[in-house]
């Protein structure tokens, strides 16, 4: 898999499952209700971010520094 691939599937999933899981463990120590519609709608939304915004710039700077 090329750097570039690896780069962009850490933005887009694997920060996004970090952030939500951390939420729900929040939510759980708040004594808030869990609801699963909700952490789906942001780890998508944090998904799309890390897709189109986060993994190309990361990718970008990590090519520039290299040469």
């Amino acid at each position: 898999m090329s750097k570039g691939l690896k780069i962009i599937l850490f933005w887009s999933l694997v920060i996004p499952a970090i952030i939500t899981i951390l939420r729900i463990i929040t939510d759980s120590f708040l004594g808030r209700g869990i609801e699963l519609f909700s952490y789906s709608a942001v780890f998508l939304g944090i998904a799309a971010a890390g897709l189109i915004f986060a993994g190309p710039l990361n990718y970008f700077i990590s090519k520039s520094q290299q040469e």
